[in-house]
């Protein structure tokens, strides 16, 4: 999986393209790190569009990291997730959001 970063109005932009499974997770889970506890970011737009597969069993990871992110007082929005994978993630809540398209990110998230 590859992962593209950009910064966009003082949001963390992550894309991922391919296939999201265990070795691809830690790329993530170090990436996200790393921006976190490192950089400090907070408000971060994961864009799934490009994503092929999640590996199921990768859920409950990624639901950590959601929370650890939002015990550091921050936002997520999530774009191009199916419904399937929303229910499976968790559903939207004041510090997390599901949109068709990244842009939409702009709205959601409270600098």
């Amino acid at each position: 999986m590859n992962i593209i970063t950009e910064v966009s109005r003082g949001i963390f932009f992550l894309r991922f393209d391919g296939v999201f499974d265990y070795r691809s997770f830690d790329q993530f889970n170090r990436e996200i790190d790393y921006l976190l506890y490192n950089q400090g970011v907070s408000f971060y737009t994961f864009d799934f569009s490009q994503v092929k597969n999640i590996d199921e069993s990768l859920f409950s990871k990624i639901q950590s990291k959601l929370i650890e992110i939002f015990l550091n007082c921050g936002q997520v929005v999530m774009c191009g997730l199916n419904q399937f994978y929303q229910e499976k993630i968790g559903r939207g809540r004041e510090q997390l959001y599901y949109v068709n398209d990244e842009r939409e990110a702009f709205g959601l998230i409270n600098l």
